[in-house]
């Protein structure tokens, strides 16, 4: 199955997963905290000097490219906030949503999914006050975490059929396939999973 992780070596590879939990968390949590721009500015420049000290000039560049994601917000976020005239909060937000996606990106680039699954699910044990089975969290996220980069490649693929079929460009003309493609693939799985007993709730 697809996975997040990198196909470059980093020395964050080592580092166990609920370390880089922890940090990732306590990272993200910071940023909320700072409204300077030109130290947001300063985290995001460090964060770039991360990913290239952890895996040089490719990992740098994949994680670079992996924020073309971010550019529909980083545009409605500018064009918004030089309309209300308030640039400096628009500049600071702008690289915290920046900053943010680099360090999640980061955690999930040098950290297998099964390592994930089995953190999570180490830290969710609380749940069970509330009835709620943390094996079943787990595999969800699992789930969830490696479903984005298949689905994204499967839109780009119905795009491009779109396309060979038609000048006209939209992403509405492909929502109804995608959404079907995706509701058959969430019944396979719970055809497999429940082919194998389902998420039973397990016992310590």
């Amino acid at each position: 199955m697809f996975t997040n992780v990198s196909p470059h070596n980093t020395k964050l590879d080592e580092i166990s997963v609920q370390k880089k939990i922890v940090l990732s968390c306590s990272a993200a949590a910071i940023l909320f905290f700072i409204k300077n721009p030109l130290v947001m500015f300063s985290i995001f420049l460090m964060l770039l000097l991360i990913y290239f000290l952890a895996g040089g000039l490719k990992f740098l560049g994949l994680g670079l490219y992996h924020l073309k994601i971010t550019v529909p917000f980083v545009v409605i976020l500018a064009f918004w906030h030089l309309y209300l005239g308030h640039l400096d909060k628009g500049v600071t937000l702008i690289f915290r949503l920046i900053s943010a996606f680099l360090i999640a990106n980061l955690f999930l680039m040098t950290s297998k999914i099964h390592d994930i699954i089995l953190a999570i699910q180490k830290y969710s044990l609380y749940l069970k006050i509330f009835g709620i089975n943390p094996h079943a969290v787990s595999i969800t996220i699992g789930l969830f975490i490696r479903s984005i980069p298949i689905l994204n490649q499967r839109a780009k693929n119905l795009m491009l059929a779109q396309s060979a079929r038609s000048t006209k460009r939209s992403f509405w003309r492909i929502s109804v396939p995608l959404a079907l493609s995706i509701l058959d693939d969430a019944d396979h799985v719970s055809d497999a999973l429940r082919a194998r007993g389902g998420i039973k709730k397990r016992e310590n």
